[in-house]
């Protein structure tokens, strides 16, 4: 890993730890161990900073999602599977960046939501159709539709100004928003399969 990688790496850890507006370029050059005149060598300024850091998330997102489909044996072992994964640490962190990029760094944010919600569209399309051909889906849904409502919620709960974590965790968010959603689209085989995680008992 060459320098420039290691300041992006370290760099994202900071962002979403402390904030990307609260952490400063001072900070990043000490953290890393070189000068401020190094930084800016290889960065012309903070928000070009940012854009790789936010090119880093999506590789990792990317990653992770292609990994994640691969290794489930159905796609709603995945929604499952996600569920299990929810961390309020994690999520509120992710949120706090966003929050302050969207609101600091209007451009940069713009820049990289589109991208974002390209990706989203795409894999959330493909998970559809997946579930369609192992049986759990019905045949006959908007994939486009759903694609739109499903991203509508995600953005939903984690929209801090809406739902508090006082009152709710993300993981039951999550339950009682994506997952009870999906159970609406189920077939017959899918609403067992999700009842059966969900322990409900009629």
């Amino acid at each position: 890993m060459d320098l420039r990688e290691r300041i992006v790496e370290n760099s994202v850890e900071m962002f979403l730890s402390k904030g990307c507006k609260t952490v400063t370029m001072d900070e990043i050059a000490t953290e890393n161990g070189i000068s401020k005149r190094t930084l800016y060598e290889h960065f012309r300024d903070k928000n070009t900073l940012l854009e790789e850091c936010l090119n880093l998330m999506q590789k990792r997102m990317v990653s992770f999602t292609e990994t994640f489909m691969a290794e489930s044996k159905s796609i709603l072992d995945m929604v499952c599977m996600v569920h299990e994964h929810q961390s309020d640490l994690m999520i509120n962190m992710r949120i706090n960046f966003f929050d302050e990029l969207k609101k600091f760094y209007p451009e940069v944010f713009k820049n990289h939501y589109s991208r974002f919600l390209d990706f989203h569209k795409k894999v959330t399309i493909e998970f559809l159709q997946r579930g369609q051909d192992q049986g759990f889906f019905l045949k006959d849904i908007d994939k486009e539709l759903v694609t739109k409502v499903l991203i509508e919620i995600s953005s939903l709960i984690e929209n801090s100004d809406v739902f508090s974590l006082k009152n709710h965790t993300r993981k039951q968010l999550f339950r009682e928003s994506v997952i009870i959603y999906f159970r609406g689209i189920s077939t017959t085989a899918g609403i067992k399969m999700i009842d059966k995680y969900l322990n409900i008992k009629e």
